[in-house]
């Protein structure tokens, strides 16, 4: 009889643990690919919650711009009543009030805007487009912006440029102008000199307007009324001002010079009573959006003021 070794009937110490192992492994298997997938499914989650935010601002962005142009065609409403009840353009006038937070609410109440805006006389300043026709500097009005720069304690040598500037943006010899045109004095940063600073106080006292316009005397500074009138100082012309501000208005061009005292300074064309362009600036806020527009509004002959212009 053939006696067996008990060693021939053990089984092999890896045999009875490879189908523990092949489980664990798959149950690792497993969970990876859940783990792969919840990241997954949380990336798209927050594309998706990132794209409903982003048209949920485009649609507050849009309502916004649209409230802006409600606020635009009420400010041509303003001033078209303003011509029609009054023959000169005052600086006390309803259209030159402005509107700080606006409360515009939709008809349940369940969402509110706030609108800012205002109304400026753009003829109250001067108009730098007269310092150049047909792509040539004028000398004369050169000389204007020079005395407003002084007056305004600006180099006057930049006068020289930005009137370069100008002639640059008209058609001469050449049929095409040499430089893109200018709306606003933000534009005239480019010229080395005019810092940010700069332009937000020339702002004040130069526009940018596409043809010959006068300065109305019952709405501009005593800087740019000095400029104008070639003879009229500073101090007098913030006399003349301190008076018109009081409620002394210029009825007329001739009332102008009349009070001027001075027979040797002639009325022109660079004085008027009256304007016809305004900018109209305005901001809507609607919940976290924030919204602005600039405007540049033409009023001919006391009609209905058109838009030249909009810059967002």
């Amino acid at each position: 009889m053939i006696e067996l070794s008990h060693s021939v009937f053990r089984p092999h110490p890896a045999a009875g643990t490879r189908p523990i192992r092949q489980q664990g492994m798959a149950v690792i298997a497993a969970l990876i690919v859940v783990a792969a997938a919840a990241v997954a499914t949380a990336a798209i989650m927050e594309r998706q919650a990132l794209l409903a935010d982003t048209l949920v601002g485009e649609k507050d962005r849009a309502q916004a711009k649209w409230l802006l142009r409600g606020g635009l065609d009420w400010s041509r409403v303003i001033l078209f009543n303003d011509a029609r009840r009054n023959a000169v353009t005052l600086k006390d006038a309803i259209w030159a009030q402005p509107i700080s937070g606006l409360e515009v609410s939709t008809p349940d109440n369940k969402r509110k805007a706030y609108f800012s805006g205002q109304i400026e006389d753009e003829q109250s300043k001067y108009n730098i487009w007269e310092l150049a026709q047909n792509g040539v500097v004028q000398p004369a009005e050169l000389a204007v912006l020079e005395s407003l720069l002084a007056g305004l304690g600006i180099q006057t040598s930049l006068a020289g440029a930005i009137a370069q500037r100008v002639a640059d943006t008209q058609a001469g010899q050449n049929p095409e102008p040499a430089a893109p045109g200018l709306r606003t004095t933000n534009d005239l940063m480019g010229i080395n000199g005019i810092s940010p600073d700069i332009a937000a106080i020339l702002a004040n006292y130069l526009t940018i307007l596409p043809q010959k316009t006068a300065v109305n005397a019952n709405t501009a500074s005593a800087e740019v009324l000095s400029a104008s009138v070639p003879g009229l100082d500073l101090a007098q012309a913030r006399d003349l001002a301190s008076q018109r501000d009081r409620g002394q208005w210029f009825n007329s061009r001739g009332d102008f010079f009349n009070r001027l005292g001075k027979p040797d300074i002639r009325s022109g064309d660079h004085i008027d009573v009256s304007s016809d362009w305004f900018k109209v600036t305005g901001e809507v806020t609607l919940d976290h959006i924030a919204v602005g527009m600039q405007a540049l509004l033409h009023r001919p002959d006391g009609g209905l003021p058109s838009i030249r212009w909009i810059k967002d």
